[in-house]
Formats: C-alpha cells, structure tokens, sequence
C-alpha cells in the first residue's frame, strides 16, 4: 500500500475579487518508493509532466510513468532504453518525450517507437546528459559534461571550451527566450548566448553569487533565475544586478540548492541538499517542510515539479516520491487582502504586529496538526504580542472575538 498521511494547514486562497480567504485545507501526503509501487528505484533524479498530466520519473534504475493510478516502467530489460541511469526529461509540442542518460545519450520516444541520439549519430559533445530543453521554436537543447549543442531542423551546433570560450564544459541547465539562452554550469559561472554569441558571467567578472548553477528558469517576464549549489536563489535583474534570497535575508533554511523550479504562477518550488523542500508563494509565503515538522521522508530532495492539478511532486535522493496536494473545504473565516501580520517569518521573542483593528479578546496558537500550543487573552486595542517560545517552525495563529475570527501562518525561526 502506498503511505498515506493527512496534515491539517490553513492556506490563504487568492480570489479575483481581491480578497484572501482563509480555506480550511488538508496537506495530504503520499510517499511512494520501490516497495509500496512500481517504482523501479528510490533516487528520484528529474521529474516531468506531460501535455496529458502524466508523470514521468527518471531514476538510478529506469524511467517510470505514473497516470495517477497506473504505472508504467522503461528500463533497459523490457524497453531500447540501454541506460537506466536518468538524467534528464524534457517534452516537445507534440508530447514527445526526450530522456536523457548518463552513458548513452538521448532517447526520444513517442510512446510507441524509441530513437536513440549519441554521440556516434549526432554531434552532441558527450553521452552523459545532465539537461534538455525544448524551445519555443522546438529546437532541442542539450547541456553535457562536455559542452552543450543545439538541434535546429537536422543541423547541430555546439558549444564547448575549445570552441566557444566556456568557462566550464559541465552544464547544468538551459531556458531559452526567443531571444536569448541562459546556460547554468559548476564552477564556470553563467553563459548567456545571444544572436549567437557567447558571453560568461563569474563571481570575479560581474558579481554573480555563485558561479555553480544547478537549474535556470524562466518567470512570466522571460527573467532568469537561477538555484545555485552555495548561495540561494538569484536572478538577474538586468544589466548584470543581482537580486538573491539566502539564509541570511530569506526563510531559505539553506543555500544550497538541489532542485528548482518556477511553476506557472511564478511560484518556486526548491530542493535543498539537507534541509528539505520550500515552497514560496504569491511573491511572499514561504512554507518550510522537512522530516521533522512532514511526512517528507527525506531532507535531500533531488528533483520537483508541479502538474495541472497543482499536485506538487518531490524526488528525493533515497526514500522515493513524495505526493503532496491540498485538499480545500469551505468555512466562515474570511480574512481581507488589507490584513496584515508582520514580521513573518518571526524571531522567537520578538513583537508579532497586526494591523486590524477590531476587539479580539483572544490569540491562539496551532501546531500544524491542529494542537494548541499556546494561548493568551487580549486588551481592548491590542495590536501587538511578544512571541512565545515555540518548538514548531510554522505556526497557525488564530484571532478570535465574539463575532469575527483571522487565521495567519506564521513562520518561526529559532
């Protein structure tokens, strides 16, 4: 049986009419790995969903296609897929999946037939493939350790050290605008490649963060950001300024990043190393989960992604797939766009400010669970508390009066 678990959350929904409500939202989680599914391995290493919302998983032992309820697995013993070890996915317009290996390239396979693209019929620079992109224009882009290429209407071009002038022949990721690509690699900065030339970014030369980047995205403006292995997240604000979220300035519990991704709504959803998966929404709630205060079964997250059903999926690096969807349900509490608590996040001992100014006689606070964990009465007026000791780091708190209720999450740092 796959593991199922229920945690209730307060999430605030964005309507159109501008206001927040306050839904009453379960964070259901499932956790599937190699003994309770299909599921051929347990290091989860890229994650894809299609145009008809399937799942693909690339693993250490083959790929695997979850519909929802069916899965379906690739592998070198019942597929031409002669490489279990999965790299990278990507999908073109015609739903056509690209998978890319570590020892024998690129598979393109339409769900019926496979092709194989290596380094002895094409002129990608490597058959380890760490990324692969599908453009606007349905060129294909294909990062390597030896450099990356580009296939454009049957003609390959590529880009290397010798050749090109790059910094590092590892790369990592590529976005592409239609006017502009943006390349990651380790320990070579970032290449912008634009009307085809070739321009490198590094810490020493343009001030950028980190010069070890593990995934480029794109938001709705066409901006780059960038995951970096050592300082957070980053993006380029133009002309070469950056703009970065780190421990230091941000809920981030860790700069260094394993997996990152922007989802249609430009939220991010980020992998770290040691300390679990964030999820940032609305330009400004973070949400912080992790094997002490989850069910994430493990903190190394190595891949992440989110369907059409605003299911988000988590690979981890040992324990599987990790499912988590919230479940909504309708009550009373309305809490108005012009609400506001702040800090948040919040330092223990520090004054919890809200803005409303109704007579609350009442603050609480929850566990994540629903446990309540802390309590005080409230004078006439009160706007203001100073924060308890707590020993979760997400805390729901609640207002109550006679007549109204407000519900916040709060972050906590310790």
């Amino acid at each position: 049986m796959t593991f199922h678990k229920n945690i209730k959350i307060w999430l605030p929904l964005l309507l159109s009419c501008g206001s927040f409500f306050l839904s009453f939202g379960q964070a259901n989680w499932a956790v599937f790995n190699d003994v309770n599914s299909a599921l051929p391995n347990n290091t989860i290493r890229c994650l894809l969903v299609d145009h008809q919302n399937h799942l693909w998983v690339g693993t250490d032992n083959g790929l695997a296609q979850f519909d929802g309820e069916n899965w379906q697995v690739y592998s070198s013993s019942n597929s031409p897929l002669a490489d279990n070890y999965i790299r990278a996915l990507a999908v073109d317009n015609s739903n056509n999946l690209y998978i890319g290996t570590t020892l024998n390239g690129i598979y393109k396979f339409d769900g019926v037939n496979w092709l194989s693209i290596n380094t002895s019929n094409s002129a990608i620079p490597d058959n380890f493939i760490r990324t692969i992109t599908i453009d606007q224009q349905q060129r294909m882009w294909v990062g390597t350790v030896e450099g990356f290429a580009c296939l454009d209407q049957g003609n390959w071009t590529t880009w290397n050290s010798a050749n090109a002038g790059l910094l590092s022949n590892n790369i990592t990721s590529i976005a592409c605008t239609p006017a502009t690509q943006y390349v990651g690699t380790i320990n070579g900065g970032l290449i912008y490649l634009s009307n085809q030339v070739i321009t490198n970014y590094t810490l020493l030369s343009s001030g950028v963060p980190d010069n070890s980047v593990i995934s480029v995205q794109l938001d709705q403006l066409n901006r780059p950001w960038f995951g970096s292995t050592a300082q957070g997240i980053f993006t380029d604000n133009g002309n070469q300024t950056w703009l970065s979220f780190n421990v230091l300035n941000s809920p981030l519990p860790s700069n260094s990043i394993t997996a990152f991704e922007l989802d249609g709504n430009d939220n991010f959803l980020i992998g770290t190393h040691q300390d679990g998966f964030v999820l940032r929404e609305n330009n400004s709630d973070w949400f912080h989960y992790n094997t002490d205060n989850s069910p994430l079964p493990d903190n190394h997250v190595l891949s992440c992604t989110r369907d059409s059903n605003q299911v988000i999926w988590i690979g981890t690096n040992n324990f599987g797939l990790v499912k988590l969807w919230t479940s909504q349900a309708s009550i009373d509490e309305v809490e108005k766009s012009a609400v506001h608590v702040y800090p948040n996040p919040i330092n223990v001992g520090s004054k919890l400010n809200w803005n409303f100014k109704d007579n609350f006689t009442e603050i609480r606070m929850h566990s994540l669970t629903g446990e309540l964990i802390w309590s005080s009465n409230l004078e006439p007026g009160q706007s203001n508390i100073e924060f308890p000791i707590l020993h979760s780091s997400l805390v729901l708190v609640e207002w109550l009066s006679d007549r109204d209720r407000i519900k916040k999450l709060v972050q906590v740092i310790h």
